[in-house]
């Protein structure tokens, strides 16, 4: 990383596309050596995200004009139990999609699953994170709540809330000083009654 460069606590945080311009410099970023058990390596995220998990994207987290992190996220997949049209609206596209039994799946509008957030060890604990996720939660709920409609049966509702999961199952490999856990309570989520995620839920 470019010392020059090298932001600070007051910098711009944004969420940018990985594009072929950045994509080598967001493979580069790790964290700090006690926190590689809990995400992959980006590269490995990166092409598990192009290649095998529909509905998801991913977004590289930049301090002013450098990149210092990078998150993926899925949107949710559930199984149909009745016949049901469902419908979401995005900015960037319309996604229609049938289901007549519980054996086909389909995407659960504005519920989300946070699989990967790191922010590089280099610039951990300079507030980038917590800036980073709140701009996420923001952005995800103006996606799936002001346009996403789901119709059952003739009876239509408005969505009108937005859900972010993260799984707690690696928390337990580091030490609990080191856990993630305190991190997302920060920003507003508490663990589930399964113990297995931390949520978080929109308030809109």
């Amino acid at each position: 990383m470019d010392p020059i460069l090298f932001p600070t606590r007051q910098s711009t945080i944004t969420l940018q596309d990985i594009t072929t311009d950045n994509w080598h410099r967001i493979i580069r970023l790790v964290v700090n050596k006690d926190q590689l058990t809990l995400v992959p390596p980006n590269v490995e995220s990166l092409c598990e995200h192009q290649f095998h998990l529909p509905q998801s994207f991913v977004k590289a987290i930049y301090a002013d004009s450098t990149p210092v992190g990078y998150l993926r996220v899925q949107q949710v997949q559930e199984a149909c139990a009745t016949d049901a049209t469902l419908t979401t609206i995005t900015s960037a596209s319309i996604i229609t999609s049938s289901c007549a039994n519980t054996d086909r799946k389909s995407t659960l509008p504005g519920t989300y699953q946070l699989q990967c957030f790191m922010i590089d060890q280099a610039c951990q604990g300079l507030g980038f994170g917590t800036k980073a996720l709140v701009q996420l939660q923001e952005q995800l709920v103006a996606q799936s709540t002001t346009s996403a409609i789901v119709e059952e049966k003739a009876a239509a509702y408005s969505l009108t809330t937005t859900t972010l999961k993260v799984s707690t199952a690696l928390f337990a490999k580091v030490h609990p000083d080191d856990s993630p856990e305190h991190f997302f309570a920060s920003v507003g989520f508490s663990n589930d009654s399964t113990g297995k995620e931390m949520v978080w839920v929109s308030r809109s």
